[in-house]
């Protein structure tokens, strides 16, 4: 897919700049001025007719008044002001501003919306582009552009852009961040987005060859097809994107007439999107610093499997403690690796990973790198962390010893302390001799792994493309729907649809006792809620009497479905179409997993044999299916043949459905197959 962008440059890199709205007693207009006096080569205009002069510089009266036209506009007037000076400048040839002026379209005000609309359509008309209204502007480090109204230190130049919705939390953390060593290109909060958006800013970014990472604070995407394409560019071009994203509460999420459409809700299938395009989630603000640095040395693994090497034991039971929480795929060392190491550890320890190896960790510094070597060398083991921690103080340190580590391999080493800490310049430049990032605290560092390791089985798999939905209307209808289903590894039981309740006792009979038996009816959604569903039934009069009972609930005019009594796991299956992000497939096992503990995995189609499986392991419950409690395994192999079949067929026929669920499919023992006991279809 493609799009046109619209002209960031013109905001982000304007050779001058005009403050409308200068004031000596202003907080924002002065702290925007002395940031730009600190690191900006071009031309900077202040505007207020109530100065004259403003800290020794000429202060102009409006926008003619002006030597020279601005290439961009910093406006910090009230907001009845705001569309007329728009106006005027878009005449003179103003090509961009930043407005900081609230009152456009923020809650329910109609005169806001009004007045955002008509600053869309001056934009629309006049080719004008503008970030905001309702923002704190920007950074543009490069070109020393600071148009940020609060006080930062001297931002460094580094490899890491951003775009954050919220400009409060974008000055917050780019302060923090400053502390740990990031160095950055630009930096924007886009504030109501009424002209240039995410997408705008973010295709900005993934074009910049001085941009390799991208960070998003992200509280909403109005162009999801187009973010997904440039998400995708992205990943083609090595620049991976770090997300922060609200809206995880239940109230954000949309309830449907499905299961599948009640349980996934916009942030599950965003976090689908995700997976599905190598955007890395970051749960906090804390965790988007460590995972920045684990991302800014331009190291990415094939995989997820990961060695972990420290020197302490109680560090070591402390991120065992949270290894399984997070699902931490730790790498199986080889038995070479194993007898390498025994002997550079002391004889007490374990040789196993995560590892802990005393004296060699903490006097013998040869000793500790060579163990790491080994690790490194080791063709299962995909990226490691290191116990390691920064000088705070002056200090004769040499970073030799992560030096040399970081040039015996070209997979991703992460140092980690078990604590946050603070940082000084001695810290900082020791990191930068070091050539690694030196991470803080246990649970970012695993997710820092976690989220290397998902981007580079991301990039090593490619983006699949969704095959064309050239499925026939027909094919969903009666029996030819049951020969689809089972053409495509999904059984059914033993079954038969009948007119009368007389017709279901005689079907009973041939099926064999105990039977199930279902009201099928367009006003029948969920039969169980419903009362249309009574099981267990075993001989023909009892079948005969409880479907006449059933077919008065419609007046007659339903069916009868007689079917098999199945043994087996309960799974739910469904399919759907979300309206921002496209077709999706979701399962969860049944029962208080889905019901109670929304425990479900969701990914976009098209979903394969590997990714079915990866589904099934995200669930908290993937252990019922293979076994607990004396229960044998189930027949995960057909689970997966069924998962893999529902989403070829909702992808081919995404055009006559919108949501298809088989709820629930009953997974039998190992061997023995899946059967869907019912299977429901909602039409476009």
């Amino acid at each position: 897919m493609t799009f046109n962008r619209k002209p960031v440059e013109n905001l982000l890199a304007a050779k001058s700049v005009a403050i409308v709205g200068a004031s000596p007693k202003g907080r924002w207009p002065m702290g925007i001025y002395r940031n730009l006096k600190k690191a900006y080569g071009g031309k900077v205009f202040l505007i207020n007719p109530n100065y004259q002069e403003i800290e020794a510089n000429p202060c102009y009266p409006n926008l003619s008044a002006l030597p020279a036209v601005p290439e961009e506009l910093l406006i910090l007037i009230p907001t009845r002001a705001v569309l007329g000076t728009l106006e005027e400048a878009a005449k003179l040839g103003v090509k961009s501003a930043t407005i900081y002026t609230a009152g456009f379209g923020e809650g329910d005000d109609p005169k806001g919306k009004e007045r955002a609309q008509a600053m869309k359509d001056l934009c629309e008309r006049t080719g004008f582009v503008i970030c905001g209204p309702n923002c704190m502007g920007s950074y543009s480090v490069p070109e020393g552009l600071w148009t940020f109204p609060t006080s930062t230190p001297l931002l460094k130049k580094g490899p890491v852009g951003l775009i954050f919705q919220s400009g409060g939390s974008l000055g917050n953390w780019i302060k923090g961040a400053s502390e740990r060593g990031i160095g950055f290109t630009y930096a924007v909060s886009s504030g109501n987005e009424i002209s240039l958006d995410l997408v705008d800013y973010l295709s900005f970014l993934v074009d910049d060859p001085q941009t390799k990472v991208i960070l998003l604070m992200a509280e909403g995407i109005r162009r999801p097809n187009e973010f997904m394409a440039v998400a995708a560019q992205a990943l083609n071009k090595n620049k991976p994107i770090l997300v922060v994203k609200l809206g995880r509460s239940e109230m954000g999420k949309r309830q449907a007439i499905s299961h599948t459409g009640a349980l996934a809700g916009a942030d599950e299938v965003f976090d689908a999107v995700c997976k599905r395009l190598g955007l890395i989630r970051c749960p906090t603000l804390e965790d988007l610093t460590e995972m920045t640095l684990a991302f800014m040395g331009g190291r990415y693994p094939r995989g997820s499997r990961a060695a972990i090497v420290v020197n302490s034991g109680g560090m070591k039971g402390l991120i065992c403690d949270h290894v399984e929480e997070l699902d931490t795929n730790l790498a199986q060392l080889s038995d070479k690796t194993k007898d390498a190491v025994r002997p550079l550890i002391p004889a007490e320890l374990a040789v196993e990973n995560p590892l802990e190896c005393g004296v060699a960790g903490f006097g013998d510094e040869q000793g500790f790198v060579n163990i790491v070597k080994l690790h490194a060398e080791d063709d299962g083991v995909d990226l490691l962390a290191i116990h390691g921690e920064l000088p705070r103080f002056p200090e004769k340190r040499e970073a030799t010893l992560f030096k040399h580590l970081a040039a015996a391999t070209d997979k991703p080493i992460l140092a980690f302390a078990r604590s946050t800490y603070s940082c000084t310049d001695e810290s900082r430049t020791f990191q930068d001799q070091a050539g690694i990032p030196f991470l803080q605290a246990i649970k970012p560092t695993l997710r820092a792994l976690a989220g290397l390791g998902l981007y580079g089985e991301r990039k090593r798999l490619g983006i699949p493309s969704l095959p064309a939905a050239n499925g026939k209307a027909e094919d969903l209808e009666g029996d030819k729907l049951n020969t689809l289903l089972q053409s495509r590894g999904i059984g059914l039981p033993k079954q038969a649809l009948v007119g009368t309740a007389a017709d279901a006792g005689v079907k009973a009979k041939e099926i064999g006792f105990p039977v199930a038996l279902k009201l099928i009816a367009a006003e029948v959604v969920h039969k169980t809620e419903s009362g249309a569903v009574v099981l267990g039934l075993k001989s023909a009069d009892e079948v005969v009497a409880e479907g006449q009972k059933l077919l008065t609930k419609t007046l007659g005019r339903g069916h009868l479905l007689v079917q098999e009594m199945v043994q087996g796991t309960e799974v739910l299956l469904g399919a759907r179409t979300d309206p921002q992000y496209g077709p999706f497939l979701m399962v969860g096992l049944g029962g208080i997993f889905v019901e109670v503990l929304k425990d479900v995995a969701i990914r976009l189609l098209p979903v394969d044999e590997r990714e079915a499986r990866a589904m099934l392991q995200d669930l908290r419950g993937f252990k019922v299916l293979q076994g607990v409690r004396g229960q044998g395994p189930r027949d995960i192999d057909a689970l997966v043949n069924a998962m893999v079949g529902l989403s070829d067929i909702f992808a081919a026929h995404r055009n006559h459905l919108t949501d298809m669920e088989i709820n629930p499919v009953m997974v039998r023992a190992q061997g023995r197959g899946v059967a869907a006991v019912d299977v429901r279809l909602v039409r476009q």
